[in-house]
Parts: structure tokens; sequence; C-alpha cells
């Protein structure tokens, strides 16, 4: 029977000539793979309702096992300040890849969807796109199996001294037992402080994100080896952040570099 549901489109993949299948996050059934026929037709009346981020209400069928399907759209919103940043699409894309890793297809997740909804809500506002794809790295660790200890020692529980982050002790540990694991991050205090408190505050609680670039490297640099190592999921959203990182540190470098030698000529 057809139903009335919210849902986020995750993404869509070509199938045969002119079809596509497309994943939706869905409110209150979870990941659902839908089959959109004529999908890539350029007559087909929901093409941009069902295109990557967008926010809908659909009318459809959830099947259970096997693909579901889409009759009609009710409303939707669609993101203009992600369509034309980049930067806020990619971290996005990297948002809904963690989450459709973390989770089997069918099983209900609405805490998550309200996140991810809550999460294009914030991007939109302008918060920034690392420190909220860093929120959801560390939310979503437990459910790929790993439960660190944040903002406290994990041998003496201390939280008034600096804190490293220790992958074999499985959290942070203070100063006093640094030498507990000569292959800690080496991590900058203020960045694990950061992360840790992205471990206890709620989604809607968090507010404006100012963080130095040394910060954020450093942040990022911690949450892509604990993802390596110890999850082992690397998405290919999070490979292009990665190159799209570099490309800017290499463009900012070069725009110093011009301005320096303008000054000079003056």
């Amino acid at each position: 029977m057809a139903e009335v549901f919210e849902a986020i489109v995750m993404y869509q993949r070509d199938h045969k000539e002119k079809d596509l299948m497309v994943k939706m996050l869905t409110k209150t059934a979870g990941k659902r793979m839908f089959y959109i026929k004529n999908g890539k037709s350029k007559r087909y009346q929901f093409a941009a309702d069902v295109q990557p981020m967008t926010i809908a209400t659909f009318e459809g069928t959830l099947n259970q096992t096997g693909l579901s399907f889409i009759n009609s759209v009710k409303e939707s919103h669609h993101s203009r300040e992600l369509m034309m940043d980049v930067e806020k699409n990619a971290y996005m894309t990297y948002i809904l890849g963690l989450i459709d890793a973390a989770f089997v297809d069918n099983q209900p997740i609405e805490k998550w969807f309200n996140w991810a909804k809550l999460a294009l809500e914030k991007l939109e506002e302008g918060l920034d796109p690392q420190g909220l794809a860093n929120y959801f790295e560390v939310q979503l660790l437990p459910a790929f199996g790993l439960d660190p200890t944040w903002g406290e020692c994990a041998v003496c529980g201390r939280r008034d001294l600096p804190l490293d982050f220790s992958e074999k002790l499985n959290g942070t540990i203070c100063q006093i037992h640094w030498d507990q694991d000569e292959n800690r991050m080496n991590a900058n205090p203020r960045s694990v402080r950061i992360l840790s408190q992205l471990a206890k505050v709620d989604l809607k609680q968090l507010g404006t994100l100012s963080l130095k670039a040394e910060t954020k490297q450093d942040m990022a640099r911690v949450m892509d080896k604990l993802y390596d190592d110890q999850v082992g999921v690397h998405l290919r959203a999070k490979s292009f952040i990665q190159q799209l990182s570099g490309w800017q540190a290499r463009l900012a470098t070069r725009n110093n570099s011009e301005g320096q030698n303008e000054t000079s000529a003056d």
C-alpha cells in the first residue's frame, strides 16, 4: 500500500539506459533503495526532487525487502546554499555516507534522520562544515563498534590536565600517562578538548564553531587516523575533501606569495 513519508535523498546511481536507483534516508523506515523508472528522462516530473540532499515528503511504497517506489512528491526543499558551495556539499555528502556505512538498510534510525536534517539546516546557517563532520564522526563511532573515552583520562579519570588520544588505550589520556603509549596521537590538547566536547553535546545545542586552521587540521588528522585504523571506513567523499583541502592550502600559499611580491614591488 502507498504511504506518505519524509526522506532525505542520499545519492542516486544510473540504472540501465533511462532508470535511476536512488538511496534515501527515511524518517521512520531507515535507509531504502528506490527504483525510479525513466528517472533519467527529461520528462520525469520529479527529477529535481530526487537530487542528493533534497528533503521531501513523498508518497510511495516502502518495501521491507527489495526495492521501494515513489508515486508522487507532496513537498520538497532543495538547498541552494549547498548546491552553490562545493565544500559544504562535499561535507554533507560525507556525513550522509557515514550514516549509510554505519547502519544496515531498512533499520529504523529516526534519530539520525533528524540529525541529518538538522545538519543540512546548520550548514545553510553557516556552521563550520568540517566541525559538523567531526561531530558526526565522533558520534557515530559507537555505531561502528568503537566507544572511546573522551574528555577524561582513560587510565586515572583526571580531566584537569592536557589530554592526548591513545588508540592503544581507546580514549584520551592525561599528561601523566602519556608514557603508556609511545604511539599516541601527539595531538594539540585544544583539538582533543574540542573533540571531547563534540562527543558529549547534543546537535541541537551545537552553535557556532570558531576554529583556527591549525586546530581544524589537527582534529581532521585525529579523526582520519581513527577511521582508517580502527573503523576501516574511508569514503570517496572524504578523499575529495582531503584533495579540496590540499587545493585550498596551495591557493592560500600562492596568494600570500603574490601579496608579498606586490608589497616588495611597491
